[in-house]
């Protein structure tokens, strides 16, 4: 049996967490296999949809966008990739300047996001049927099984922020410890890419057991 592309050996997966350096390498390899974001990401949803460099206006361009709907609302999470081999905080305990930027670029993402929500829904609407990597979907006008469509302004769009950045080993105990405040002070949650190697180990052991992961 041929596996589909969204699969990915777990050791695979982590010799090449353990040989890559920036963060182009890693985006290629996301693209390649999106559901690893999708499943690090959300838990499950009636229509989702993976987007790789999605435009905010012609101001911004995310590098992932993933869109996720529950009865009664959806959900986007718009995604940075830093430097897997970049620290988290200085010895200081401050933000790095990689993660620093980062977090600017997140806040200016948060308020053209709160300026532009409804040429920002238009946007997601046309995408999802166009240009989604994730491969769920059927192409048509976004619709969970609440029969909420996502073109209707009535229908609840929440935004949120992920930050991928670094790893465990490269980060202190207090390092950790840190950027688990970020999502409940900052609006924006901070992970390093473990996150994504937990899901591939937990998920994909045995990828002939998830011939169909939806």
């Amino acid at each position: 049996m041929k596996l589909a592309p969204e699969y990915q050996c777990p050791t695979e997966f982590e010799e090449f967490l353990d040989s890559a350096k920036g963060e182009r390498a890693i985006c290629r390899r996301i693209a390649e296999r999106s559901q690893i974001l999708y499943w690090a990401l959300c838990t499950g949803g009636h229509d989702r949809y993976v987007f790789k460099e999605f435009p905010l206006g012609n101001s911004y361009v995310v590098d992932f966008a993933v869109l996720n709907s529950h009865s009664g609302s959806w959900q986007v999470t718009f995604v940075e990739f830093e430097p897997i081999d970049a620290k988290l905080f200085t010895r200081s305990g401050v933000p790095s300047k990689r993660l620093a930027s980062a977090l600017k670029q997140v806040d200016d993402w948060a308020e053209y996001f709160a300026q532009h929500k409804p040429q920002i829904r238009a946007d997601l609407v046309r995408w999802a049927k166009k240009k989604d990597i994730l491969g769920y979907a059927s192409g048509n006008e976004p619709c969970n099984f609440s029969g909420d469509r996502l073109a209707d302004p009535s229908t609840s769009l929440f935004d949120q922020y992920c930050i991928f950045i670094g790893r465990r080993l490269l980060s202190s105990s207090e390092d950790l410890r840190r950027k688990s405040m970020f999502q409940s002070r900052h609006n924006v949650e901070i992970a390093t890419y473990d996150r994504l190697l937990d899901l591939v180990r937990q998920r994909y052991r045995d990828p002939y057991l998830f011939v169909n992961p939806a």
